[in-house]
């Protein structure tokens, strides 16, 4: 089951500094730093989500009303769906799962979805290499 979290306001700016430092610094560093795949987003912005090779997370982020929920899916190299994580609500929390991830080439996009129906609305897949 997804795990959720949630920043308080005052701590969500210190996150984003600190992680804009630390990123500043991978960009300079080893190619280590193409670990995590940044972030991708759905056609319409109405999910976003991420891997983060720190906690090697998948995460996804319902962030925008409109009765659909987020839908992150990694993909293999070969385009295998590997995870899929879903985030029902727009609240300001996000969804995660820790899957196992070998280290290669792999795919993510974000999509939206109506209940049980096929993800829509996807966004392009984004490649990034897990070392």
């Amino acid at each position: 089951m997804p795990q959720m979290f949630k920043l308080p306001p005052a701590h969500a700016g210190a996150v984003v500094a600190a992680a804009t430092v630390a990123l500043a610094g991978c960009l300079t560093a080893s190619p280590a730093s193409a670990a995590s795949s940044g972030h991708v987003y759905s056609s319409g912005k109405g999910a976003e989500g991420w891997y983060y090779y720190g906690s090697e997370r998948v995460y996804a982020c319902d962030i925008k009303s409109d009765g659909y929920q987020a839908v992150t899916q990694v993909f293999s190299k070969d385009d295998r769906l590997l995870v899929t994580v879903t985030d029902t609500r727009n609240n300001g929390s996000c969804s995660w799962k820790k899957p196992t991830l070998f280290e290669g080439t792999h795919k993510i996009r974000a999509c939206v979805q109506k209940g049980s129906a096929k993800p829509k609305k996807c966004g392009t897949k984004r490649s990034w290499y897990v070392d």
